[in-house]
């Protein structure tokens, strides 16, 4: 079994467990067409929402740009498989918009850690 693999099976894994913590959100990809204009491509991305605690502040490698109200939000890689999630994104629950502020990822790219904040 690669290393990949079990990064994969892992993350997987964490979904199972927290099932009762995703939330169906939209991920929206913005770019710039080069024309001064910008394209939003909305995915919907099953993501675990919840809030930073002191591990995290000790561990993540954004822990500096984490403020009180921000929001910690996972998602499997293999959801957004095609890009790389990037500080210009957001993320949309329910009728709340989140801002991209930093991300996170394991070296297989299986699960993303995203530092979101209300925009």
């Amino acid at each position: 079994m690669s290393l990949d693999t079990v990064f994969h099976n892992a993350a997987k894994t964490v979904f199972k467990v927290f099932k009762s913590l995703i939330h169906k959100v939209e991920f929206v990809r913005v770019t710039d067409d080069g024309f001064d204009d910008e394209i939003e491509t909305k995915y919907p991305v099953d993501m675990i929402v919840g809030s930073f605690d002191a591990k995290d502040v000790e561990t993540l490698s954004f822990n500096r740009l984490i403020q009180p109200t921000d929001i910690k939000g996972m998602f499997r890689g293999k959801q957004l498989a095609n890009f790389t999630p990037s500080t210009t994104d957001v993320v949309v629950d329910d009728e709340t918009t989140y801002s991209v502020v930093a991300t996170q990822t394991d070296p297989a790219r299986a699960l993303w850690i995203l530092l979101l904040r209300n925009s």
